[in-house]
């Protein structure tokens, strides 16, 4: 019998055997399942216009647990994702540039799908853990939604 490791987030959290000779697997820490056409890039509710400010600044700025954003807020004690990836959504400047490897993918104007903060949110992240990184809780698929909408929108400083 062979050993498949299991591996969550970097660590082991389990060891099987099976009935298999010669293969071992890791899976990758924290991805979900592919996505490929779950994404729309369409907004989804064309008559209401979403405000970076209103609608979106209100859920970055929960507080800590509450599927918010505050490692990225630098008014926050757990300010770890800007030291980490230079990302902050405390202001519509610095969360449409980006992080320090997202200056051009963080928020694509007109493209929810392609934008890697809708990535990070949603159920199946292209590379590292679901955000926020303390969930669940989540954002709400509503929440997604408002955000890609947003995006879809044009991505304005409103």
């Amino acid at each position: 019998m062979t050993r498949v490791r299991l591996v969550h987030g970097w660590r082991v959290v389990g060891v099987a055997l099976f009935g298999l000779s010669g293969c071992i697997a890791e899976l990758e820490p924290d991805v979900g399942p592919v996505r490929a056409g779950v994404c729309k890039s369409e907004d989804s509710d064309p008559q209401n216009d979403v405000s970076f400010r209103n609608d979106l600044l209100p859920l970055f700025e929960r507080p800590f647990g509450q599927a918010g954003c505050s490692c990225h807020l630098p008014s926050s004690r757990r300010s770890s994702g800007i030291d980490a990836t230079g990302f902050d959504v405390s202001t519509f400047t610095s969360f449409s540039r980006g992080g320090d490897s997202s200056r051009d993918t963080a928020v694509v104007p007109g493209d929810p799908c392609a934008s890697l903060v809708v990535q990070k949110v949603s159920s199946a992240p292209p590379s590292g853990a679901r955000m926020p990184s303390d969930g669940p809780p989540y954002m709400s698929p509503k929440e997604i939604a408002l955000l890609s909408d947003w995006i879809a929108e044009g991505a304005l400083d409103n």
